[in-house]
């Protein structure tokens, strides 16, 4: 986690399969799963869709990057708002 110009930005990493780049741009899309993994993990595609609109909800932005064979980076970044008196 980092705090840059009134921003929090939380970065989650894992090392596994990847996303292939053809299905990065419809990984928030409801019930959407990527073909490396339909019949091998088991989901039902509202996960990554759910936690963005949270996200948004909350005046945020959720992004990934990813790699085939190498993992993927899930960046969540939430402004900091001061907290009511």
């Amino acid at each position: 986690m980092s705090v840059d110009d009134g921003w929090a930005t939380i970065a989650v990493r894992d090392q596994g399969i990847g996303i292939p780049a053809a299905d990065l741009p419809h990984v928030f899309e409801p019930f959407r799963r990527g073909e490396n993994v339909v019949g091998r993990i088991s989901g039902t595609g509202i996960g990554l869709a759910s936690a963005q609109r949270i996200v948004q909800g909350h005046g945020g932005t959720l992004s990934v990057e990813s790699e085939p064979d190498k993992g993927s980076t899930f960046t969540i970044r939430l402004p900091l708002t001061p907290s009511p008196d």
